[in-house]
Formats: C-alpha cells, structure tokens, sequence
C-alpha cells in the first residue's frame, strides 16, 4: 500500500494537469475575476461543458446576495442555470462574490461582480474659455539680466533656481502674481524665495541686478502665474452643477508640468476661424471669449482626467434638451458614434465618428481610438484640433466619454477618455452620486 501512494499521487496530478488543459476546463479557468453591471443591466455566464458535468456544478451568490439578485431567502443564494447559461441581474450599487462549485462543495471559480448605479448628465459640447491663475508662479526660463556695463547676468540662475520650479512665497509671505514678483524683488536687493521643486520644498536666497534697460531691479526669470485658451465642455449634472471638461490635464506649454490651481473660471466661447489640421501640424479652434454668455462656472480642480468645477446657473444643449445616461467602461463598443463640438460660432452640431479600438483597463486619457468620418468636418478642421478636447462622444444614446489627444501623423485620428474615469475625479464632497449607498463590502 505505501509502495502505491507515491503512484497515485503522481497518477492524480497527471489526470489534474490533463483537466485543465482540456478546452472545457480553459473555459472555465478563462472567466473574468472581475465584473460590472449597472442597475438594470443582466448577463449570463456561459458555460461549454456536457450536461452531465454542467448538471454538477452550481453558482452561488454570496452575502450580500441582493444586490444583484432577486430573492427572498438569506445568503448564499444557489442560481439556476437555463439555456442561455448562469444569469445575474443587477438590482441595486452593492459588490459580491459569486462562486462556482462542483457538487455543491468543491470550488471551481470565484468572481466579484460589482453593481452600479445609473447616473445621467446634460452632455456638452459648447465651447469655453479656460483661464487657470495657479498656485505660485512658474519658472519658464531664463531672462539675462545686463549691467551698466553690459555684462549679462543670471542672478536667479546662478543660486540654484531651475526651469519648472513654482515659487510660492517670497520672504516667508504668500506669491499670487507675476506683477506682486516683480514689484518686491524691485523694492529689495535680496530676497528669500519659497520654491516647490516636484514633491520637496526649497528656500534660495536671490541677490537683484539693477537693469538700465528697464530701470528696475530684476534677478533674471521669465515666469508665468497661469494659463488661458479655448476647450469644450464635456458634461454638466443639474443636481449638483458639477461641470467637466477638456478630458485632459492642463500643463504649462514650456515646462510640460501640471498646473497646481489657485483660481480659475470657465466662460462661453465663440468660434471665430479654423486653423485645419495637417500631418504633423496640428490644427486649432479660433476663439473668443464671451463674459456674457450661457456658462461661467468655477474651476475647483485641473486633474489627468480633465478641469472640473461648478456653475451658478442652468447650462442647456439644443441637441440633447434632457439628462443623458453615462455608459461605463465595458459598456463602450467598437463601431459608430458621434461627437458634440462647435466649429462655428457657438453653434454645436454633432459630427459622425468611428470607435477603432477600446482598451477597457487603461485609467488615462487614452482608453479608445477614435476616427473622424464625418465628411463636413473632415473639410472644415482636417480631424481632430486643438480646443476640441472634451468634446463628448455619444454612442447608443449614451455619452461614454470625451476627445483627449489627436495623432500628431494623422489628424483624422485621436484619443478618447472613459467617462469612469472622469468621474471618479469628481471631489466626493460635491459628486451628486457619493450619497448613493454601494454596499462594498467583501464576501
């Protein structure tokens, strides 16, 4: 007898390995881990095996079971399989553990499904104006200082101060603008300024030079305290006047860094001119801004997932006069769509498009491919431009996310973000959806 152990062991891994590696076992070792549904939504699991085997093998939904599933008795709830296979229904937000079992006892698969709930924006379009004053003002490079004797100097250069540092204090003392820079290093002969460099924090003592030429004293910086261009809405909730915009992280244009925001505001935008896109050139949207028009809202946050903040009244769009449903990540398929955008005026029309390709794990703004086939505004803009970043993408009647980034080599083509991801960079404090109750809770 202990001569044979040895053999079955050896004898019950080889029938083991031989299982798995059967096109009925990679079937099943092949279902995802992981599961979404929105409220409402079904889907049924599939499983290729015999009757015999798939007669022996049970789904179980456990605690808590009815978030997805409608049934009166406590967990674990046992799920019949039908022709179409296991079905699970979304009910309400919540997340379980659903697992599959031979014989009502061995584990054969476990999968979390997470439920969640339907939410609804008014969808954009409408064209902006941005203007972000940051937190700090930038460094953007180096302005030669020349003496009396016409020798050129780097001051601030010379004691350490590098392209792309924030100062943020001068003298211990908050720095809100370049004309408040200016103005203290005229008035001093030395100053102690407070420098954000990545994650650290600097102080670096900077001797002025007078300058003949401006008759000031200066200690050689070009330095920017924000930004200011044209974008495009991508969606509004009336709830809480949440907006979101752009799709994308505004950065300064010659440090390439992120924008730390100390203020900013949104306003209507009128189109006046296209500059069309051309390989390797990118084209643009020519704009001016309306103080007076439909939107003006507050920025509250410049993240990779575009600008978010509020407004103080209703925005509206003609071409969806109700709430549109947001479609999540593994609800967005390859194949036509449509985009919301103005390319004259503030007029906004929407123009045909293409999905190529979704890339449903990505969390940055390039979760799909997206091609212009609209033949109008292939003529007028070549593509995809710049100021048509946060233009929404509508697909079966849902807005399932917004442009990002146009292919430099070809216009016709660009990126687009998840709406899942725009929306998880909404502020809890102020998402209309953080009250509703999810039930996350681990089986």
């Amino acid at each position: 007898m202990q001569r044979i152990r040895p053999w079955l062991g050896i004898v019950l891994s080889l029938l083991l390995i031989a299982l798995c590696i059967t096109p009925q076992a990679q079937s099943l070792l092949s279902l995802p881990q992981y599961q979404r549904l929105v409220v409402g939504e079904s889907s049924s699991i599939s499983l290729p095996l015999p009757e015999k085997i798939k007669d022996k093998i049970q789904m179980q939904v456990i605690s808590p079971s009815r978030s997805v599933f409608a049934a009166p008795q406590e967990p674990p709830v046992t799920i019949s399989s039908n022709s179409s296979g296991y079905e699970i229904l979304a009910l309400k937000p919540g997340k379980v553990n659903v697992k599959l079992k031979l014989l009502g006892y061995i584990p054969l698969k476990s999968m979390a499904v997470e439920t969640l709930p339907t939410k609804r924006v008014v969808a954009g379009g409408h064209s902006i104006g941005v203007i972000l004053q940051s937190k700090g003002i930038m460094v953007v490079g180096y302005a030669p200082v020349s003496d009396s004797e016409g020798k050129k100097a780097y001051p601030a250069r010379d004691q350490g101060v590098e392209i792309g540092d924030i100062i943020y204090q001068v003298d211990g003392q908050p720095l809100h603008s370049e004309s408040e820079l200016a103005r203290i290093i005229d008035e001093k002969k030395s100053v102690l300024l407070g420098i954000k460099r990545g994650s650290k924090k600097l102080s670096i003592t900077v001797s002025s030079t007078y300058c003949p030429e401006t008759n000031r004293c200066r200690i050689g910086l070009y330095v920017r305290d924000g930004v200011v261009g044209v974008g495009t809405l991508t969606f509004w909730e009336p709830d809480s006047k949440i907006f979101a915009a752009l799709g994308h992280v505004i950065i300064d244009a010659d440090t390439k860094q992120q924008i730390d925001v100390l203020q900013g505001k949104i306003v209507s935008a009128s189109i006046q001119g296209i500059k069309p896109g051309k390989p390797g050139q990118p084209g643009e949207k020519i704009g001016v801004f309306n103080g007076e028009g439909e939107i003006e809202g507050k920025i509250i946050k410049n993240s990779y997932s575009g600008i978010f903040g509020k407004t103080g009244d209703e925005i509206t769009n003609p071409l969806a006069l109700y709430t549109m449903e947001v479609a999540y990540a593994h609800q967005v398929n390859e194949g036509q769509a449509q985009i919301l955008t103005v390319v004259n005026g503030d007029d906004i029309e929407a123009f045909d498009v293409v999905v190529e390709k979704v890339f449903p794990e990505r969390q940055d703004g390039k979760s799909m491919i997206v091609r212009v086939v609209d033949q109008r505004l292939l003529n007028l803009t070549g593509g995809i431009i710049q100021g048509m970043s946060g233009s929404p993408i509508i697909q079966n009647g849902k807005i399932i996310g917004a442009i990002t980034h146009v292919f430099l080599n070809d216009p016709t083509r660009g990126y687009g973000i998840f709406m899942d991801n725009m929306l998880s960079e909404i502020p809890a404090s102020l998402s209309p959806w953080s009250k509703v109750s999810t039930n996350f809770r681990d089986a």
